[in-house]
């Protein structure tokens, strides 16, 4: 068994968290499937020109998704890994792999590769899901150990100051035939998200929880990953971060000498 697959044994069993349910769910997907392309490649390119990632670098796409951002790395010339704990989005994955280009399924909560990978990216909110702080502090410590020494990650999160500024938020929208009915609150640390519809005479809830880390606590979950914060921008295209108006905290960190 080779160490890619001993990964997937480490998976969490018993009760499924929300986002074991919400993640493999088709309405994931349907609510979701609106998120812009091309916003995302115009980040990356200027991610990976910003940084002077290498051609041929190892990259860890953490959280990847329906790996949107692995292959489109990988087409830049990057050879990459993308994991993700949803079995669905893996399954697709796959069709996409090439000798460059690999996908898992994995919790990001354990250690994937040890001083493996040149760069890691955790994109787009792809972290705080889980219940208590320990954990997230769980995940940046396995991004770190993957680094190679002196190796980068990159954690692009919302901006937690102007998320709570907005306070509670309403909506609805429709896609796929379904009338999503989003309610947004502010409990404590975290954000709430609950989404209720109807499909083919059944109704259906779920909800999304995510920590409202500041800067002050993400500074506190790097230090304690081995991990030195180098540089904070707040918005794709790479602007300077301000607490008040960026919609983003894009963190650049380095893996620390040891």
């Amino acid at each position: 068994m080779n160490p890619q697959e001993e990964n997937c044994n480490h998976l969490s069993t018993g009760s499924k968290e929300w986002f074991e349910t919400w993640f493999d769910s088709p309405y994931y997907h349907i609510l979701y499937q609106h998120r812009d392309e091309k916003e995302a490649e115009f980040f990356l390119d200027n991610l990976i020109s910003k940084l002077q990632v290498p051609l041929h670098s190892r990259v860890l796409d953490v959280g990847c998704g329906k790996g949107r951002h692995s292959i489109f790395l990988n087409k830049r010339g990057l050879d990459v890994t993308g994991f993700d704990l949803s079995a669905e989005s893996i399954a697709y994955d796959k069709q996409f792999e090439n000798d460059s280009l690999e996908f898992y399924r994995h919790d990001m909560r354990q250690v994937f590769r040890v001083n493996y990978f040149d760069l890691v990216l955790n994109l787009f909110s792809s972290f705080g899901y889980f219940d208590t702080i320990h954990d997230s502090i769980r995940c940046m410590q396995a991004n770190s150990t993957a680094l190679k020494k002196n190796g980068i990650i990159v954690l692009d999160y919302f901006n937690a100051e102007k998320v709570r500024s907005q306070g509670k938020q309403e909506h609805e929208i429709k896609l796929g035939g379904i009338n999503f009915q989003i309610r947004k609150i502010i409990e404590g640390n975290k954000i709430k998200k609950e989404i209720n519809f109807n499909d083919k005479g059944k109704s259906f809830h779920f909800e999304e929880q995510v920590w409202l880390f500041s800067e002050r606590m993400f500074e506190e979950i790097f230090h304690k990953s081995g991990l030195e914060i180098t540089a904070q921008y707040g918005n794709y295209n790479l602007d300077n971060f301000n607490i008040k108006d960026s919609d983003r905290l894009i963190l650049v960190a380095k893996k620390r000498g040891t």
